[in-house]
């Protein structure tokens, strides 16, 4: 064929293309089982998913607070045997979402005194530019001994710290090639006002509300799928501060219950 009427020197060499094309496979069969077990092992939406679970129970009424269209189905396992109401800014959210929705902020609800048993919000607290007002509502909200559950990214994770110093363009940029195009309109601007230790401490004490829990959880890797070697580095680094304790302030979420009374 034409590659041998070259000369030897610029002949390919294919035993090393043979070994790129096996590591690349390598490569990829490794990303596709690490990702399952980041999706089954340290996961902050499915910690948030289980201990949900655990808090509500029939009959209950439960607020989904900035609940978007449930895309990943939070709320909706629970339509069946409580009342779910739903709150976000968001208009196009209203004829999407399965439940009672409400066009609102979580700064200023609608709703009378001690209505719900449980609040969550999953990735909201980071898009709140005024959390202690959001507090204060959630507390006015909640029945005596209700919980409020948290789950948000961690202000010292490698991603909040890039997200936070990066314009919004580059935040849909980033979408479109995570998750392809169309999914932009799912992405809103960040302020990371309430994503730290302390600040939960203090709007919880200022509110009157109390941290049952707090934890920080990994996500793994998530942002390099579809890039072979970053993957790989991201992973290691992941891993390490998954089981190493003293490095637990760089994990990437955390998932944080309050309690009322």
């Amino acid at each position: 064929d034409a590659a041998t009427t070259l000369p030897r020197c610029q002949r390919p060499n294919t035993q090393i293309f043979k070994a790129a094309e096996y590591t690349m496979r390598r490569m990829s069969t490794r990303r596709e089982t690490l990702a399952r077990r980041w999706n089954g092992g340290a996961n902050a939406t499915l910690a948030y998913q289980a201990r949900l679970v655990e808090l509500v129970q029939p009959g209950m009424r439960i607020l989904h607070a900035g609940c978007g269209r449930d895309k990943i189905g939070v709320s909706k396992p629970f339509t069946d045997r409580c009342k779910v109401v739903g709150i976000d800014l968001d208009p196009r959210v209203a004829p999407l979402f399965h439940s009672e929705f409400h066009l609102g902020s979580i700064s200023s609800m609608p709703f009378d005194d001690a209505t719900f048993d449980v609040v969550f919000s999953e990735y909201v607290m980071e898009h709140v530019a005024d959390p202690a007002a959001a507090f204060r509502e959630v507390a006015r909200v909640l029945k005596p001994g209700g919980r409020f559950l948290v789950l948000t990214p961690n202000a010292y994770s490698y991603k909040s710290i890039v997200a936070a110093l990066t314009p919004y363009r580059f935040h849909l940029a980033m979408g479109r090639i995570r998750y392809g195009r169309g999914h932009e309109a799912d992405m809103y601007p960040t302020v990371y006002r309430c994503n730290t230790a302390r600040k939960f401490r203090r709007y919880a004490a200022a509110s009157g509300l109390r941290i049952a829990s707090f934890q920080r959880i990994t996500n793994g890797p998530t942002w390099f799928v579809k890039f072979p070697v970053l993957f790989e580095v991201f992973d290691a680094f992941h891993r390490l501060i998954e089981r190493w304790s003293v490095a637990s302030p760089l994990r990437c979420a955390l998932l944080v219950e309050l309690a009322k009374g």
